[in-house]
């Protein structure tokens, strides 16, 4: 239980780690996501306001370009205005003049022809008269005089004619000399007018050409913009809508997993509760079981334990018993005269007993019965039994040796 439920941790821990990786990952990939559409989008705007401020700088040329040569223009308007000014001052002089002297010379013919009906009624009348006395003789004479006064007065009125002539022949030159001038001068201000019209009518054309172009940048840097936050917000959204799902399916995958766990334990609780049972029966039927064999295990280590020491005093007896026999034979032996052994070839086989010495006695008493029955065991195997070939003594040895000494 202890191990499933430690699964069923480790299981859970590993998928909050996986959901905090996929968030991780996919704050991570939206924000690099975003900081390159953020460089792209601002190389866009860049661009846009480098367009937008050459086209208020064009503008703003365009504009003084505008205003000088409308300044130009107004200048030229003004220089031709005094001209028309001065040309129509002009003319408004000779038509005074005109009309002084049209009115001077009605005044001359005027009294001319007053004076000479003045003098023609009274030399008429004074003609009458005399005429009258000599009606013959004054006829050729009044004739002749009549041809000279109609003579000298038409010669008087054809001089003033001639002058009047004159001044309007002059008037209408000086009319004409005018005319021609105001012609020229209208004629250049028309041509320069008609050449600046369509410089300024050609430079407008090329000036809203750069600012349609440039407004066309415009617009279409504004549309790539446009399409850019769209393509933008929709992979925001497709990213968002992937990372949604994904975290959805591993939530689901946590769900179903928490729910196979509840199962797997409610089952391996149910396994273990049966295992316990079933266990606990068994252990109480082991320990009944075990009681009576240890109790005849027990009473058989109790027997083996007398036996042993039994046989441990018989065997401490007869030690003690050799001992006090090897010491008379060692002190009969050393009382007697000491003589050099020299080997021969019918020189006994040594034969030494198997006998455990009293240090290894008193450490055998000390240890536990277990341990005793153990090592019993292991030194005496199925082997130990079996008939030893007795090995002859490779070194002689002296009969003075020291045994057990």
């Amino acid at each position: 239980m202890q191990n499933v439920v430690k699964l069923h941790k480790a299981s859970s821990t590993a998928a909050l780690e996986e959901i905090s990786a996929l968030a991780t990952s996919n704050s991570i990939s939206i924000k690099e996501f975003l900081d390159a559409e953020y460089v792209e989008a601002n190389s866009l705007f860049e661009e846009l306001q480098s367009t937008l401020s050459t086209h208020q700088g064009e503008m703003a040329l365009f504009a003084g370009e505008l205003r000088e040569k409308f300044h130009d223009s107004t200048e030229h308007l003004a220089y031709i205005s005094e001209i028309i000014q001065g040309f129509f001052d002009k003319l408004v002089e000779e038509s005074k003049k005109l009309e002084r002297h049209a009115s001077t010379v009605d005044e001359i013919q005027t009294k001319c022809i007053a004076e000479f009906e003045a003098a023609y009624e009274e030399q008429s009348r004074e003609e009458a008269e005399k005429l009258i006395a000599d009606m013959t003789t004054m006829v050729s004479n009044h004739l002749h005089r009549q041809k000279e006064l109609v003579g000298t007065r038409l010669v008087d009125l054809r001089e003033t004619v001639t002058g009047n002539k004159t001044f309007l022949d002059g008037h209408v030159s000086s009319m004409e000399g005018i005319t021609t001038v105001a012609k020229r001068k209208w004629q250049d201000y028309s041509t320069q007018a008609g050449s600046s019209t369509k410089e300024n009518a050609d430079f407008s054309a090329a000036k809203h050409c750069r600012m349609e172009l440039l407004m066309q940048k415009c617009v279409s840097t504004t549309e790539t913009a446009h399409k850019q936050w769209q393509s933008t917000n929709e992979s925001v959204n497709d990213m968002g809508s992937q990372h949604v799902l994904t975290m959805h399916s591993v939530v689901r995958n946590m769900c179903d997993s928490n729910e196979q766990h509840v199962t797997e334990f409610d089952s391996t609780k149910d396994a273990a509760d049966e295992v316990v049972t079933r266990n606990s029966e068994y252990a109480v039927q082991s320990f009944d079981s075990l009681s009576e064999k240890e109790r005849a295990s027990i009473s058989g280590i109790l027997d083996t334990a007398n036996t042993h020491s039994e046989t441990i005093g018989v065997l401490e007896h007869d030690h003690a018993s050799q001992c006090t026999s090897i010491e008379q034979k060692a002190l009969e032996t050393f009382q007697q005269r000491y003589m050099d052994y020299e080997p021969t070839g019918s020189t006994p086989v040594r034969s030494e007993p198997d006998v455990p010495s009293k240090g290894t006695i008193e450490s055998l008493r000390t240890m536990p019965v277990e341990s005793l029955l153990e090592e019993f065991r292991e030194n005496n195997s199925f082997e130990s039994f079996q008939v030893k070939e007795v090995k002859p003594s490779l070194v002689p040895r002296s009969p003075l040796s020291q045994i057990n000494h």
